[in-house]
């Protein structure tokens, strides 16, 4: 039988050519269900009534909450603008994350306007 953790996942964004200088102050926090290798589960996320919370922080913006998505492309982390008026918001599509979401690993974003960023998994709890 396979073991199945609810976690919650905390990221720091990674420095970048001509990223701004206070990268590491933005941060994705989000809650999933993980198996044994550190990958979210889609069973699990099927079967959840509850949406998955997620939300990102950055210097000087307000927090933006959000929610962790799955369909035929993969996983995907949506912040809408506006949740009460643009609740199909596009997603960052989440990729690289083979190592799971373990301390140390990185993953890339793939944001709706086609950039792409990196964020290191610093904390589950």
């Amino acid at each position: 039988m396979m073991t199945l953790t609810r976690v919650q996942v905390t990221m720091v964004r990674t420095w970048a050519p001509g990223a701004p200088g206070d990268v590491e102050d933005h941060r994705i926090v989000f809650t999933a269900i993980i198996d044994a290798q550190a990958q979210p589960d889609v069973a699990a996320w099927l079967a959840d009534p509850d949406p998955w919370p997620a939300e990102r922080q950055a210097p000087g913006r307000p927090l933006r909450q959000g929610d962790v998505a799955h369909d035929e492309d993969g996983w995907s982390l949506r912040f809408p603008r506006d949740p009460t008026t643009d609740p199909d918001t596009a997603p960052h599509r989440i990729f690289n994350h083979d190592g799971g979401f373990r301390p140390g690993e990185v993953v890339t974003l793939h944001a709706p306007n086609g950039e792409d960023t990196a964020w290191r998994v610093v904390g589950i709890g």
